[in-house]
């Protein structure tokens, strides 16, 4: 693979772990109940209060995780190799191991919605199904998430016109604003108790694990089979490319519409049920969109800068990904800082995030220079390799 081929992915993962934080922000200010409601926000539905969910909702939210999914199926690959090389399929699965820890100690000491066990455990499966070829690895996949958010869409759509969904709407926004309220005073309190309350969030989450790995291992499977194909390296056709970007931009006006449609309606949660389960549906048609539209800027002289500066976050996502959580629980949960958690809107919430978009972009500008990878890839590495230079080597003067 050629060294620009490996930029694009790095720039594509650059862009999955900055665009997940705008959907995260929400879980890291309000208690979870609440963070991705907009009728029980607490913080009501003001013009730009709404207007920023609804951009967050539209162009973000499921989009960038389903495409941090897709490229940790690459690694699998990339990684582990094919089935039959057995000493580098050694090194993945204690790679996949450390990522299982990582994730637990992540969930469970920092914030409640690691993704980092998911994709471990998911992992775990698709390394059976690295060496498949292309299309049955895209097949496989696409039809696993078909189905799966087929069946989310239908039983979304009996209770969204159910007879009893009004009142059933009542209780549960009740009872979702209660819940809140509650989990409110233990993040804003002392560490401890902010602490005590993120691992009782986490415990919470764990149940739902089944159902993210079926649906993270379909994104892994046709991430993989995506690359395999050429479409995550550039090497695609244009004409595929071109398609892939109408395809997705469709299914965003869609999504997106439904949305404004809430807004308009007065945020009914019947529209709001439906609306949730077509977003994760058609999630991966507008992935692969902006990875299209990726493409084309990486080569483009206009754009190109976009990817070359996305491109250092990229390479070191697992720090990233983890300094997000660090700076967000410092920010908002009590004990550690300010101790802002249940005290900034999505106004606010969206400023925080661009400010640290840019911090990250230039830190990891200025750290990739001087090194050879992220400062917690580089623990991890070691974890699963050994030992693992990590600073570049000093270039040495051209002899006269």
């Amino acid at each position: 693979m050629t060294k620009d081929r490996i930029v694009l992915l790095d720039s594509l993962r650059g862009l999955g772990v900055l665009g997940i934080l705008l959907c995260n922000a929400p879980d890291f200010a309000v208690p979870p109940p609440v963070s991705e409601s907009a009728a029980n926000w607490p913080h009501g539905t003001g013009p730009a209060t709404l207007g920023v969910w609804i951009v967050t909702q539209w162009l973000f939210q499921r989009k960038f995780v389903t495409l941090f999914a897709m490229l940790f199926g690459v690694s699998i690959f990339l990684v582990g190799g094919e089935r039959s090389d057995l000493e580098r399929g050694a090194i993945l699965r204690k790679r996949l191991t450390w990522m299982v820890v990582f994730g637990l100690l992540h969930g469970f000491a920092i914030w409640f919605g690691d993704v980092l066990l998911s994709y471990a455990l998911a992992g775990f499966a698709v390394l059976l199904a690295r060496s498949w070829a292309p299309r049955r690895l895209i097949r496989t996949g696409v039809t696993i998430w078909t189905v799966f958010t087929v069946v989310m869409l239908v039983g979304m759509s009996v209770a969204a016109f159910s007879p009893h969904e009004p009142a059933q709407a009542v209780l549960e926004a009740a009872k979702e604003v209660a819940k809140g309220k509650a989990s409110e005073i233990q993040y804003g309190g002392t560490l401890i108790q902010s602490l005590i309350q993120n691992a009782k969030d986490r415990l919470a989450f764990l149940p739902a694990e089944p159902i993210i790995f079926v649906m993270t291992s379909s994104l892994m499977l046709i991430g993989l089979g995506c690359f395999k194909a050429g479409v995550l390296t550039g090497e695609a056709s244009d004409r595929l490319y071109r398609r892939l970007i109408a395809v997705g931009l469709t299914a965003s006006v869609v999504v997106g519409g439904l949305y404004v449609a809430q807004v308009l309606t007065g945020l009914p949660r019947a529209l709001s049920l439906v609306t949730l389960a077509l977003q994760w549906m058609l999630a991966p048609l507008t992935t692969l969109a902006y990875v299209s539209l990726m493409v084309f800027a990486s080569r483009s002289k206009a754009w190109s800068a976009i990817p070359k500066a996305l491109a250092p976050v990229g390479q070191m996502a697992f720090t990233n990904y983890l300094m997000q959580s660090l700076i967000m629980t410092v920010i908002f949960y009590g004990g550690r800082g300010p101790g802002l958690h249940g005290e900034v809107d999505r106004p606010g919430l969206a400023a925080i995030v661009a400010a640290i978009w840019v911090v990250q972009i230039l830190w990891s500008r200025w750290w990739m220079d001087r090194f050879e990878m992220g400062p917690l890839e580089w623990v991890w590495r070691r974890l699963y390799r050994g030992p693992t230079r990590l600073r570049r080597p000093a270039l040495q003067p051209v002899a006269a």
